[in-house]
């Protein structure tokens, strides 16, 4: 479903997540926001990044290391100073990485392919999420469509959870029964 989604409804929709996420007190507080870059038709993050750079928040974004099937996680000052890389995802070259330890993040934005009730997340296969957020202490917030939410996933001891999922329809706290809070 996502695949199918023109540029104009990524556009509106992801207008909504973020105007939803701005809403959310853990989102407003964080200093060091973990943010990734999205790449085909993920929820759009490049303005909010943009945004959060002019004002004045430390902005941390992914860095796929393919040899050790992890993330590393670089600081960036400029959008500007990204460019391809695993994958085709926008990430700092490797002359420009300012590497930050998981634990100075204070809120963690996480895509996905589909979200459920109970803060379970489907990813892209490859387990670097789920290794990434194994035990930080961060707030994590999935992004998503409102037709990722779903009632359940099927979920394994690796699988890690958010705390939180935004959508156009609102926010989720996993553990209730799915409804929007206001905001």
């Amino acid at each position: 479903m996502r695949q199918r989604l023109t540029p104009a409804e990524i556009e509106a929709a992801s207008q909504r997540i973020l105007h939803h996420l701005s809403q959310l007190e853990a989102f407003r507080r964080a200093e060091v926001v973990h943010c990734y870059v999205a790449w085909r038709n993920e929820v759009r993050t490049h303005e909010l990044i943009r945004q959060l750079l002019a004002e004045g928040r430390r902005v941390v974004v992914p860095v796929v290391d393919r040899e050790r099937q992890a993330l590393q996680h670089a600081e960036i000052t400029r959008f500007d100073e990204l460019q391809p890389g695993a994958f085709g995802i926008l990430e700092p070259p490797p002359e420009r990485r300012r590497l930050v330890q998981p634990e100075d993040l204070d809120v963690v934005l996480v895509p996905g392919v589909a979200f459920d009730r109970f803060g379970n997340r489907l990813g892209y296969g490859g387990g670097y999420y789920d290794g990434f957020l194994k035990g930080l202490d961060a707030v994590k917030i999935g992004l998503a469509y409102a037709f990722q939410l779903v009632d359940r996933l099927p979920t394994n001891a690796r699988d890690q959870r958010v705390d939180y999922v935004v959508t156009e329809a609102g926010v989720f706290k996993p553990g209730n029964e799915a409804r929007p809070q206001p905001s």
